[in-house]
């Protein structure tokens, strides 16, 4: 099965040779004012292997590892929606949406923390629906909530995961409505794969694959000649992730996964359209 660095370097190709610009007036501008056109290809899967201690991150350039898994903490452990306590973990990602209350409103973990089917979160359903039922297809979380996107600073990208256990094995799906490829890719991908992980570990099962599904997948202008420039260089051995002291998911804390040998080429500013 594919290594993300070849993954990434084919969903970039397909982009450029494949995509549309976008036309007329869009919602994302860059911190200057300018807006922020992009190349779409709508409808796009890949396939990971998370069975092995690799580490599903980029080695052509220097990708963040902490921001992911503290951003992730935030939505899943914590169920959290406010901005201040995602900077108390050292962790920016929100700053550029955070409402008046401090919050991204209705959004995340906020979702997240819903009770479902009987289970005090969506996160609880998952892991007792695995334990109890691990032949149910109905194990999933969806974020995306109609009557409640208007009270949400910005609408889910990554919003729907479903899990299946097919003898000992755990598969995730994800769906993602919207992907920018430069930045939240390769974030999403890395903190899905672990809490994948995570959640394997809670249930006594083997992580398997992750099918990630994309509806519009984008380069951003400004950014196109760096990745088609970036893609091109040879990737390095791929890192090993670990996750220490591993008790309970409930009990989980970022600095528990471990990064190990990541080495990667030149790190590449990619300027975020807001």
């Amino acid at each position: 099965m594919a290594k993300f660095d070849e993954i990434y370097k084919n969903i970039v190709e397909t982009i450029n040779e494949k995509g549309i610009w976008s036309e007329g007036n869009v919602r994302t501008k860059y911190a200057d004012g300018t807006p922020a056109h992009y190349k779409s290809y709508i409808g796009y899967q890949f396939r990971l292997d998370n069975s092995t201690d690799e580490a599903h991150l980029i080695t052509t350039r220097f990708a963040p590892s902490k921001s992911p898994i503290r951003e992730l903490y935030w939505i899943w452990i914590m169920q959290s929606n406010n901005v201040d306590e995602l900077n108390k973990l050292k962790c920016k990602f929100w700053d550029e949406w955070k409402m008046e209350d401090g919050t991204i409103g209705k959004a995340y973990g906020y979702q997240i923390a819903k009770k479902t089917f009987g289970y005090k979160s969506q996160l609880d359903y998952v892991v007792e629906e695995l334990k109890k039922n691990p032949n149910s297809r109905r194990i999933m979380t969806e974020i995306w909530v109609p009557e409640e996107l208007d009270e949400m600073a910005l609408t889910p990208c990554v919003h729907l995961t479903q899990w299946s256990v097919i003898n000992g094995k755990l598969y995730l799906e994800v769906r993602q409505r919207s992907c920018d490829v430069a930045l939240g890719l390769v974030a999403n991908v890395f903190q899905y794969s672990v809490l994948h992980k995570l959640v394997a570990m809670e249930c006594n099962l083997q992580p398997a694959e992750i099918i990630w599904n994309i509806h519009n997948v984008h380069i951003y202008d400004r950014h196109m000649p760096e990745l088609l420039e970036q893609v091109k260089r040879t990737p390095f051995n791929g890192a090993t992730i670990k996750i220490d002291n591993f008790k309970s998911i409930y009990d989980f804390k970022p600095d528990d996964v471990i990064l190990e040998n990541y080495q990667h080429g030149e790190k590449i500013n990619y300027e975020v359209a807001i």
